[in-house]
């Protein structure tokens, strides 16, 4: 890892040669500038990697939670569109609008209005802020959020809109519209004779994304407009009126000011806390890449992570920026200051002894427990070895693995070092080794951020550490450093589960599902494998809640997941994939085969009984892999056979 950590080694493997140059000060000098140079430089490099860790942990935490959101909202979208385009008279209605005249459309569209407004309301319960039908030609034809606003031509206006009409895709991104911006969600429009009639958005606030991740994510978030794409009005409906001021962050960027966020916090303090980062932002927000930095303000230290929002054609046009304290990096940077200040007098104290040791003979034993203090003033775990046997160590060594000598540490592992490396994924360890690679090629093939490996301690507790490995003098030994990174591994994994698993059920959602049916294509690909997916629907779920109510809903969900996770494969993928709606992956079976489990999920399932809603029952929808399918063409296979369940009488296993 650190070149500069060299002096270090130079000072161990030639120490012999140092300490009889007898009475020359210019050597001790030498020593003195090499030790304290050492230690700053390794000090320096060692904080920058825990900072580093931290600002990446910012970052990667509030990508995660944008994604969810996003993923959220293109769920909401996507069930409000579908259940839209259920209605025969909607779609009739925007179908007689294309060609009529000005009168007959106001008609139309008053009684299209009054059809959706219940379904509006209910879609502004969950964040959707614009709800908007546009005819095949680009011409609104009724906006929900102002149905007093229709007819104009959207043509040049909105690329989104022009694109889904004249392409019939559904489009979704971050978007400029002629009065403000949002994340839009476009869908196209066809008739029951399946004619093309118009498309229909459903968008979301850019406000609601700042609102989300203070309120809910607890993460202290700005979400700032690039002026290029700003409007000087904008959106207004009953309940929301949407203000704007010139960001702290950078000059060409506004925010939304609020009761979380106000002009004294986020602007007036935060423009003098960003004075010591500001070249940094301009330059980092003008490569348009997202980035994290730090500043110290007051008291403490706040770290600030910037992710860049893109628009249709991938420019950026805006940015989520997070504060968050970290006390983690305040203690980093007075370690570091602490142990050069330690060094200093520890170097100092060094010269010293090596004057008496000339003076008196004394013997080097005495020079060397010198260097082990110093290398003790360190948090990190450092010890020379030829990846066989460990010559050296400083105590943070022994006190992990509770030795007292080299000797007994080479013993008990068989003089194999890499044999304390816990053969965990994602760690690095023996089992990785191919024939005949050097251990060293291992490291240094690995980037620096994944150079990381998981330890037994002697109490028996697993503990991660980044490796960082430089060469000494001699042939074979290297100068290994450990820095322990458990907490914030542990950080990292915890994230990951938020991400991974569905908050009502406790199984695995759809991200997850998406991963591994992913990673089973490719398997499936290479080996020729078996894969059968099955698509679960609770059957008569909407009745559960009309009569019990949404609370009692959730119950069923829960009994449901339970049942079927308990009774499955643990090689077998199970998850919610929206609503009612749960999907397994049976891995290296067969339709039929997966068809008798499904059979024993069904019974497991129709044994249940809620204590107010009473029995559960459920249908399942097989298919088995063909080649060339994708989890879409899969997911349509299964969703057929679970629509030939329901029609067969429900509570039934059928296959596709």
């Amino acid at each position: 890892m650190l070149n500069d950590s060299l002096f270090l080694c130079f000072i161990i493997n030639n120490y012999d040669k140092i300490t009889i140059m007898k009475k020359s000060l210019i050597y001790l000098l030498l020593l003195f500038i090499m030790i304290n140079s050492a230690i700053y430089v390794l000090s320096r490099v060692n904080a920058e990697q825990r900072i580093r860790l931290v600002l990446d942990d910012n970052l990667n935490t509030l990508k995660t939670h944008y994604e969810i959101l996003l993923h959220t909202q293109k769920i909401t979208a996507s069930t409000l569109y579908r259940s839209t385009i259920e209605s025969d008279r909607v779609l009739a209605i925007l179908s007689q609008a294309q060609d009529a005249t000005e009168a007959k459309k106001v008609l139309l569209r008053d009684e299209l209005q009054l059809l959706l407004t219940s379904k509006y309301e209910r879609a502004k319960e969950k964040g959707v802020l614009q709800y908007h039908f546009v005819l095949a030609n680009n011409e609104s034809f009724l906006r929900m959020h102002k149905p007093g606003r229709s007819g104009d031509d959207l043509t040049t206006v909105r690329d989104d809109l022009a694109y889904t009409n004249a392409t019939q895709q559904a489009v979704r991104g971050f978007t400029q519209g002629k009065t403000a911006h949002g994340f839009r969600n476009v869908f196209p429009l066809f008739d029951t004779e399946r004619n093309h009639i118009g498309a229909m958005e459903i968008s979301f606030s850019s406000d609601s994304f700042q609102w989300y991740l203070n309120n809910i994510s607890n993460i202290h978030t700005h979400f700032l407009v690039n002026r290029d794409i700003f409007d000087a009005k904008t959106w207004e409906r009953d309940d929301l009126i949407l203000k704007y001021s010139q960001s702290a962050e950078h000059v060409d960027h506004m925010i939304t000011l609020g009761d979380i966020h106000t002009k004294e916090k986020c602007i007036v303090e935060n423009r003098e806390k960003l004075v010591p980062i500001r070249e940094e932002i301009d330059l980092k927000i003008r490569q348009g890449d997202m980035f994290s930095s730090y500043v110290r303000h007051q008291d403490h230290i706040d770290v600030i992570s910037f992710l860049p929002i893109r628009d249709l054609k991938e420019k950026t046009v805006a940015w989520l920026v997070s504060f968050e304290e970290s006390p983690f990096i305040a203690m980093t940077l007075k370690g570091r200051v602490l142990i050069r200040i330690l060094t200093l007098l520890l170097s100092s104290g060094l010269i010293y002894f090596l004057v008496q040791q000339i003076r008196s003979n004394k013997s080097i034993e005495r020079k060397r427990q010198l260097l082990d203090d110093i290398l003790n003033a360190t948090d990190n775990i450092m010890f020379i070895t030829d990846f066989k046997d460990v010559s050296f160590s400083n105590d943070k060594f022994k006190d992990l693995f509770e030795i007292k000598e080299m000797e007994e540490f080479n013993e008990r592992n068989h003089h194999d070092l890499l044999s304390v490396f816990l053969q965990v994924d994602g760690y690095l360890h023996a089992g990785l080794l191919k024939e005949g690679e050097d251990p060293i090629a291992l490291i240094e093939d690995t980037a620096e951020d994944e150079r990381i490996v998981s330890i037994l301690s002697g109490d028996f507790e697993a503990k991660a550490f980044q490796v960082s490995i430089s060469k000494t003098n001699s042939d074979d030994d290297y100068l290994v450093t450990l820095s322990d990174i458990t907490k914030m591994k542990e950080k990292h994994v915890a994230t990951q589960k938020k991400a991974y698993f569905d908050g009502l059920t406790g199984v695995y959602n759809r991200n997850r599902f998406d991963e591994t049916f992913d990673e089973e294509l490719v398997r499936v690909k290479r080996y020729g494998d078996l894969l059968t997916m099955a698509l679960i629907d609770i059957d008569r779920f909407k009745v559960f809640n009309d009569t019990h109510g949404h609370l009692i809903g959730d119950e069923v969900l829960r009994m449901m997941a339970q049942s079927v996770d308990q009774n499955i494969k643990q090689s077998d993928t199970f998850a919610r994939w929206g609503g009612e709606e749960f999907v397994i992956l049976f891995k290296e079976t067969s339709v039929e085969d997966a068809k008798r489990a499904a059979e024993r999920l069904r019974e497991e399932i129709a044994r249940l009984r809620h204590p107010s809603a009473g029995g559960i029952t459920a249908s399942f929808g097989l298919t088995q892999y063909i080649e060339g399918d994708t989890i879409s063409s899969m997911f349509k296979r299964c969703d057929e056979a679970l629509y030939k369940a329901k029609a067969s009488g429900r509570n039934r296993v059928e296959i596709l």
